[in-house]
C-alpha cells in the first residue's frame, strides 16, 4: 500500500452515556478528530459549537478539525481557534465574498485553513486560494441530509484536485465527507482521497461497543484497500 487511508471520526456522533471511553479511544487511534458545527440555517440541523471542542482539547491529543456548516463561518473562527481547533473549515460559499480575507485570518489565528465543497460548488471557485489551504474537504453528498446515496461523480472531482495539488506543487490533504461506508473506501482511495470522515454507518452502528464497532471498521478499511491492490 502506498499511504494509508486518513480517518476523521465525527465526534459529535459519540453516544453521550458512553462519551469519555469514546473519546478516550477513539483519541489513540484516529487521525482527526472532525468537528461538524451546523446553524440550522446553512443546513438545517444545529449540533455541537466551539464549546465542545474547548471541552475536548485537555483530554486528546489528535488534531480537531473544526467543519463550519454555518452560513456566517466569519463569526466564530475565533472562538473555534481559542477552543482549540488545528484546522478551521468552512464552505466555500459562503465566503465568496472574503474568502483570501478569512482564510489569511485563519492562518494569522495559529491554525490551518480549510475549504469544503458541496457537491454542486466548482473547484474553479477555490483554485486562486488553494496556496493557503492546508486541506480541502470534498463533500461526496449534499451537506445536511442524513441517509443520501453518495454522488459519485465526486470521484472525478477527486481526481481533478489531486491533478491540481501535483500540477501546483502544493501538499494539501484532501478529505472525503458524507455517507461513509465500506463501499465507497475503495473509489476515494483510488481516486486520491487522503482522509475520509466517519459518522455513524462507517464506525458507530458497526456495534455498540465503541472497540468493537472501531475494529470492524478498521477491518472494511483494510480488506478494500488490499482490494485496491496497495497492500
Amino acid at each position: 500500500m502506498d499511504k494509508k487511508l486518513l480517518l476523521a471520526p465525527s465526534m459529535g456522533c459519540c453516544d453521550l452515556f458512553d462519551f469519555r471511553h469514546q473519546v478516550e479511544y477513539i483519541d489513540r487511534f484516529a487521525d482527526f478528530l472532525h468537528i461538524d458545527i451546523k446553524d440550522g440555517n446553512y443546513v438545517k440541523t444545529y449540533s455541537i459549537g466551539p464549546d465542545f471542542m474547548k471541552a475536548l482539547k485537555p483530554h486528546v491529543s489528535t488534531p480537531m478539525d473544526a467543519h463550519l456548516m454555518v452560513k456566517h463561518p466569519q463569526w466564530i473562527i475565533d472562538e473555534c481557534a481559542e477552543a482549540g481547533a488545528t484546522y478551521i473549515t468552512p464552505h466555500t460559499d459562503c465566503i465568496e465574498s472574503d474568502a483570501f480575507v478569512t482564510f489569511n485570518h485563519i492562518i494569522s489565528l495559529g491554525c490551518k485553513a480549510g475549504a469544503a465543497l458541496n457537491p454542486a460548488s466548482p473547484l474553479e471557485a477555490i483554485r486562486y486560494y488553494l496556496p493557503l489551504l492546508s486541506k480541502v474537504t470534498i463533500m461526496i453528498v449534499d451537506a445536511g441530509y442524513a441517509g443520501q446515496k453518495v454522488i459519485r461523480e465526486m470521484y472525478g472531482k477527486i481526481r481533478t484536485l489531486v491533478r491540481w495539488r501535483e500540477e501546483m506543487g502544493l501538499h494539501f490533504l484532501i478529505e472525503a465527507d458524507g455517507s461513509m461506508n465500506r463501499d465507497v473506501y475503495r473509489p476515494l482511495y483510488e481516486a486520491g482521497a487522503d482522509v475520509v470522515v466517519l459518522g455513524p454507518p462507517a464506525l458507530w452502528n458497526k456495534d455498540q461497543d465503541i472497540e468493537k464497532a472501531w475494529a470492524v471498521m478498521q477491518t472494511e478499511v483494510d480488506e478494500e484497500l488490499r482490494a485496491a491492490g496497495r497492500k
